[in-house]
């Protein structure tokens, strides 16, 4: 389950953290690719953490990747490898957070990463103030809506 030479990065532990990064978010590789921001986040997290503290988390991914052979397999073992450790359920959080709303440890990793928010498309929205919906948007009722 483990996604392979993502963005050509030669990087053994790169496609493990997209495919991690996939398992908890929700969204493929693809869409997580979409962002524009896999290698910047990556590297973040490097410079950011111990190497140690990220590479045992990449390290026990990887473990839980190899052997699950089914989408419940997976989410069992993060429920009970990663969530059940402080630890590790701490990066995954933290990890989660730096897709969905662009920060770590609450400061936002550059310019883009507030406007590729995952949060955005999980609330089929634009990101204030940064992509505008377009001209007449108004006029288009929005996605669910009941009247």
């Amino acid at each position: 389950m483990i996604i392979n030479k993502i963005l050509n990065v030669d990087d053994y532990y790169f496609d493990v953290f997209m495919s991690i990064s996939e398992a908890l978010t929700g969204f493929s590789a693809n869409e997580l690719q979409s962002t524009g921001l896999a290698t910047d986040y990556y590297t973040y997290i490097l410079k950011s953490l111990e190497g140690a503290t990220f590479v045992e988390f990449l390290t026990i991914s990887k473990d839980i990747l190899d052997k699950a052979t089914t989408e419940d397999e997976l989410k069992n073992a993060i429920k009970l490898t990663i969530i059940a450790n402080s630890g590790m359920n701490d990066m995954a959080g933290k990890l989660m957070t730096l897709w969905y709303l662009g920060t770590w440890e609450g400061a936002y990793i550059n310019d883009r990463s507030y406007k590729e928010g995952l949060v955005w498309n999980v609330m089929h929205a634009h990101p204030p103030g940064a992509k505008q919906p377009g001209y007449k948007s108004w006029n288009i009722q929005p996605v669910n809506s009941n009247s």
